[in-house]
């Protein structure tokens, strides 16, 4: 279309110059055509509302009284929103801590620490067994997880069924990993905040207890070491055992308690137990502590005890052996340490250092190290994603490379047949110790999580600076054909992620929220996780970001958009005239739109088609959005050139005939189809002027027949939305005014859109009525992307997720947490307004289902759900009423309450026969149930929001017990 017939559409738009103080007010073009857009026109009859900030100075109707998010927070529109049917499901899966998993005694089980929970695995099949969420957090009080979390967990040496659970504000947790007790009933200390916890069996006269060696800070520079019992558990003191003038920030035991150490950079604190006849009570336990110093900043360390004792200044000990990773990759290898140490004396004894033995084959830190079972080996791992084994009596070095990201917790069995692997992209792996083949895997959300815990690699300082926030939202889709997979774009672990100023995601993870579970990862754009991705200038070579994810209506295609471009650090040798580094690397981005094949298999891939540059003009533009048609298999996408372009599949041919697969299927090849060039610099009052190219942004949405495509394009504050005909690429309707600042989102449902800049407006296109707007409250230039909006068809409804600021941190600290406002399309009123603890980073609405998926900055899925009690993402079989080595025969028979051997009197079956109905002319028939009643009870909702089993089996036998209808 020409630019005259640009303007001619833009005519009949045109507002009066009174309206130009107020753009979001309602305008009725009383001439207007109606539109076959989304169907027939609804008019609420209700006036127009708006929810704004304070201090706003735009024009706004006068009724106006209520603010989104951040400032929707009075207790009678809380009260309102809370009562309506829509409900949010405790959060599953999350972020497995940097703390070394626990082997069960029998090696079967294996329990992980999340951020906000311990889950319990089986280590035959990598099921989830048990999930034992800890009360840290809660939606309303919309405390932080950086503030209060997890720092350590141990099993308890005197019941294996048991383990000790610590988190940073005091809490210490009891709990029974086998059924879940002990949730409700934790120990306190009073402490400003627990640094690290080890759990040592010390025999009493009497008996053998647990007791507990915590490391608490005293101040910012100082810290203590403290034991406690359960009795000082209860009573909220313990027994003092020695004060670092340097807050130590690991804390290892050994021996039965007869020896600690704790680490505080390059300073090692050991403690050795002073012999006593008998040890009678926590009192009297009393430690002589030593000190020296470490070549290198202490990043991990581990500690061995043999059976050879020696005595030292009158102290019987076994010979233990001390290994201690460094920040700069080296190992220090301390054999027999305790005879080094100087004689008995009356004050704690410090020295330079100790030498030691050192081993040097880490680039970076040294993230884990551990002995095997025999002594003979140690076990490394860190930022290489490689396992490193040594052997100490000839110093060779074998390697188990290319695993899936850093190492960050190495754990040897029992019985030492196996490895137990923390990666930090929040998975683990068992590996057997004879092939080193993996024989358990496991892994959670994948995503970017912010923790409060710096990295081991941050403690070097490096030449290049990550990122400290989450910018920009998780990319995610879920499958049409499976709506228990979502699909999200992350990176090669955290560290890959953060490795320059734009976060790296090229991968695809295909994870199901049913089993809560990662199925697989495809390697989406160009990759280089295990290859030396370190620069000779220290930098990390940055990997490209995947920005778009669509499927197809069919769920047979996926299309994906990835960009990247060089650091400025490499933009100096193509500087010239007056190009800045940023200009030059501008230029130089790489964008591709590429075309996937979905397999048959699951989350199988195949790239069909790559676009190099699908929106260009001197260069390579950006793709502002891409969205897949709801009835057909096409896409459309919109670029930074001001242009729509359309995408469909078609036969792929080599001279004139069609080009089959090796299964003699024939293949297809996507194209453009059609070029829709949208008014650039188009104003209110029909002049024509350019636009800055650098400031546009827009936005795409489909209508829910496929017939319009409603294009949002346009420089901030000016943004217009136009209708495109899908069939005839022309322009059906073009609305302005409706965008205050950048075009964030729209989408559409019945005959409405709904836009979302700083403003979220909900528009009538039909009628050309603005059913009501809210103003949103910004909190920070930097998060306003994460404001993200969807549309669920089902319910009829959309949800807006906004970043707040956290009221509950502490001062000194910042952060964020995210409000969820979920809107009906014909009630401006919210149905539901919740704080969440984390930012979210991303919300889909569900296939087929009236709900929503959350996945948030902890790696966290929550569902909001619309109706009847929310069901828990995931149940474990635990969870389920089914125990393992349950006999079925014994629990029916325990169930009915009728012995195995014995039958019943005569009485008691009268007793029986008295409570039938029995219908004397009644014939009775095999149930026959038609195949649509049993799709209407599985196919209500996709698995993860399905009512309780409970509900379902007795629906299924309400089918089959009911009585025919007799004629």
């Amino acid at each position: 279309m020409d630019a005259n017939g640009e303007t001619a559409s833009l005519k009949k738009r045109k507002r009066e110059p009174k309206d130009e103080a107020s753009p979001l007010k309602r305008h009725r073009s009383k001439s207007k055509p109606k539109s076959q857009a989304n169907g027939s026109p609804e008019t609420p009859g209700k006036e127009t509302k708006s929810l704004v900030q304070s201090g706003d100075s735009r024009s706004y109707p006068t009724d106006c009284d209520m603010e989104l998010p951040g400032t929707l927070t009075t207790s009678n529109r809380l009260a309102q929103a809370s009562s309506t049917a829509w409900k949010v499901s405790d959060p599953t899966g999350g972020r497995m801590l940097d703390i070394d998993p626990i082997f069960s005694p029998d090696e079967q089980h294996l329990i992980i620490t999340y951020n906000t929970s311990i889950q319990v695995y089986s280590t035959v099949d990598s099921l989830l067994v048990r999930r034992i969420a800890l009360p840290l957090t809660t939606l309303e009080s919309g405390a932080n997880l950086s503030a209060v979390h997890i720092v350590a967990s141990a099993l308890s040496q005197n019941s294996p069924d048991h383990v000790w659970v610590a988190s940073t504000d005091g809490r210490i947790w009891y709990i029974n990993w086998t059924s879940g007790a002990g949730v409700d009933t934790p120990f306190t200390i009073d402490t400003r905040k627990l640094l690290g916890m080890v759990v040592e069996s010390v025999k009493f006269s009497e008996t053998t207890k647990d007791i507990l060696i915590v490391l608490q800070r005293l101040t910012v520079s100082t810290a203590q070491i403290v034991a406690y019992d359960d009795k000082a558990l209860s009573a909220g003191e313990g027994q003092l055992l020695h004060t670092c003038d340097e807050a130590p920030q690991l804390v290892r035991s050994a021996a039965n308690g007869k020896l600690i150490i704790a680490a505080a950079k390059t300073t090692l604190h050991l403690g050795l137990l002073k012999k006593r006849k008998a040890t009678s009570s926590l009192d009297s336990l009393e430690y002589r502590f030593y000190s020296f110093n470490a070549p290198d900043l202490i990043a991990c360390m581990d500690i061995r005890a043999t059976t050879q004792t020696t005595k030292k200044g009158g102290i019987e000990l076994d010979q233990v052996d001390l290994v201690v990773g460094g920040a700069r990759g080296a190992i220090y290898l301390y054999s027999d340490l305790v005879s080094k140490l100087p004689a008995d004396g009356s004050s704690p004894w410090k020295s330079g250092s100790i030498q030691p033995r050192k081993s040097h084959w880490h680039r970076k830190a040294v993230h884990s190290v551990k002995w095997s079972a025999d002594g003979n080996y140690l076990i490394s791992g860190g930022y290489e994603a490689v396992l490193v084994l040594w052997q100490l009596d000839t110093n060779k070095l074998d390697f188990l490379p290319h695993l899936s990201a850093t190492i960050e917790n190495i754990v040897v069995s029992p019985r030492g047949s196996s490895y137990a692997i923390h990666f930090d992209d929040n998975s683990a792996m068992i590996l057997s110790t004879e092939e080193m083949k993996p024989t358990t895997y496991i892994s959670g959300i994948q995503s970017l999580v912010l923790s409060g815990q710096p990295s081991k690699k941050a403690m070097v300082r490096r030449v290049w600076t990550p990122t400290d926030e989450i910018l920009t939202p998780l990319v995610t889709t879920v499958n049409p054909l499976n709506s228990s997979q979502i699909f999200l774009c992350v990176g090669n672990g955290q560290q890959a992620t953060l490795g320059g100023a734009e976060l790296s995601t090229p991968q695809l993870q295909v994870f199901d929220i049913s089993s809560c579970q990662g199925v697989t990862k495809h390697a989406i754009a160009r990759t280089s996780p295990t290859d030396t991705n370190m620069t000779t200038q220290g930098a990390p070579i940055i990997e490209p970001r995947a920005t778009k994810l669509a499927f197809s209506q069919d769920g047979k295609w996926l299309a994906s958009v990835d960009e990247w471009q060089p650091p400025e650090t490499d933009a100096e040798a193509f500087l010239t005239g007056s190009k800045t580094p940023d200009q030059v690397c501008h230029e130089r981005r790489e964008i591709y739109l590429k075309f996937w094949e979905v397999g048959s298999e699951a989350g199988s891939l195949e790239l069909v088609t790559r676009v190099n540059e699908a929106h260009h003009t001197n260069q390579p533009e950006t793709i502002f959005d891409l969205v897949n048609d709801p009835t057909s298999p096409r896409f459309a996408t919109i670029g930074n050139d001001g242009m729509v372009r359309f995408w469909a599949s078609k036969l792929r041919r080599r001279d004139g005939l069609a080009i089959t697969g090796h299964n003699g299927q024939q293949l297809r090849t996507w194209s453009c189809s059609r070029v829709v060039s949208l008014p650039i610099g188009v104003k209110r009052d029909n002049s024509i002027q350019p636009a800055v190219k650098g400031c546009r942004s827009g936005a795409l949405a489909f209508s829910e027949d496929g017939s319009i495509l409603f294009a949002a394009f346009g420089e901030p504050s000016e943004a217009i939305v136009v209708a495109i005909d899908t069939e005839t690429g022309s322009f059906r309707d073009v609305v302005y005014g409706m965008f205050k600042g950048e075009v964030r989102g729209i989408k559409s449902l019945d005959s409405c859109l709904i836009m979302l800049s700083e403003d979220l407006a909900v528009y009538d296109i039909v009628s050309d009525e603005l059913l009501y707007s809210f103003s949103l409250k910004e909190t920070s230039k930097s998060t306003k992307n994460l404001t993200q909006l969807a549309v669920n068809y089902e319910s009829r409804s959309f949800a807006l997720a906004a970043p707040i600021p956290n009221t509950n941190q502490d001062k000194m600290k910042k952060g964020m947490q995210s409000e969820l406002v979920v809107f009906s399309l014909g009630d401006q009123e919210p149905k539901l307004v919740k704080t969440f603890p984390q930012l979210i980073t991303s919300v889909i609405s569900a296939v087929s289902s009236p709900s929503y998926v959350i996945v948030d900055s902890a790696a966290q899925i929550w569902s909001v759900t619309e109706g009847a009690e929310q069901a828990p993402l995931l149940q474990p079989l635990a969870n389920l009423g089914i125990s393992e080595g349950v006999d079925a025969e014994m629990e029916i028979a325990h169930i009915e309450n009728v012995p195995e051997d014995d039958e019943a009197s005569d009485e008691e079956m009268q007793d029986v026969d008295m409570d039938v109905d029995i219908e004397e002319d009644y014939d009775t028939h095999p149930a026959v149930v038609a195949p649509q009643r049993l799709t209407e009870i599985f196919d209500v909702a996709p698995a993860f929001a399905m009512p309780p089993i409970e509900d379902v089996f007795y629906q299924i036998v309400g089918l089959f017990s009911a009585k025919p209808v007799q004629t």
